[in-house]
């Protein structure tokens, strides 16, 4: 066009669906706080299991009055209080230097529990079958990076192809942000309130199956 001087007819304006109302680091934090507590929670189950068990720390504990159910709930307390302290201060880096506009109401702590209590599961499942400490955190990886990619973190899933979108669907992650993003930056509860009760659904099937295997005496 510039050698033949010849020049546009159509042009193309871009408007924000949100009216900018909404930032990306909007989008991205709720994102951000269940990559967190996921990182969180799955690392820190998968390598004290697996520490421990390498080292004969878990038939020592199997020889005191603990009991299993007392082991994984302080490993779930711990997790929990990091995680609350990693979401703090997201928050706060978020409003400080990012001027993050977001609502903080109930359903904040409410993801964060169930967000513990998925991976913390699947964690301990791993961490059941995984039988070196080296290999933790590989194992964990393997869970880790895939569902962070897959689950709109980053941006949202619309933008991937068909099939990433149904794997998505399947993905305790993907829920957790939706739930964060409804109840922090749309409003709308009702929809946050079906993502909860999604992900409490897999938060007991995992948190259960993981706290089954997981024992202080080896066979």
């Amino acid at each position: 066009m510039g050698v033949s001087g010849g020049r546009n007819l159509v042009g193309m304006v871009t408007v924000a669906s949100l009216k900018e109302r909404h930032k990306y680091i909007d989008f991205f934090t709720p994102g951000l706080i269940s990559m967190a507590v996921m990182i969180s929670s799955l690392f820190t189950a998968v390598s004290v299991n697996t520490e421990y068990r390498q080292k004969g720390i878990l038939k020592k504990l199997a020889t005191t009055p603990i009991k299993p159910w007392e082991w994984v709930g302080g490993i779930i307390l711990y997790i929990l209080f990091t995680t609350l302290l990693a979401t703090v201060a997201i928050l706060a880096v978020g409003v400080g230097l990012f001027s993050l506009k977001v609502d903080l109401n109930i359903y904040l702590p409410l993801f964060v529990i169930l967000d513990v209590l998925t991976f913390a599961g699947i964690g301990m499942i791993i961490g059941r079958w995984v039988r070196e400490a080296q290999s933790a955190d590989a194992a964990a990886n393997a869970v880790m990076f895939p569902m962070m990619f897959l689950s709109g973190i980053f941006w949202p899933i619309e933008m991937m192809p068909h099939f990433l979108q149904v794997i998505a669907h399947l993905l305790p992650l993907y829920y957790m942000g939706e739930g964060l993003r409804d109840a922090m930056v749309y409003g709308r509860y009702s929809d946050a309130s079906v993502n909860a009760l999604i992900v409490l659904g897999m938060a007991l099937v995992f948190f259960a199956i993981g706290a089954l295997t997981t024992k202080l005496r080896e066979e």
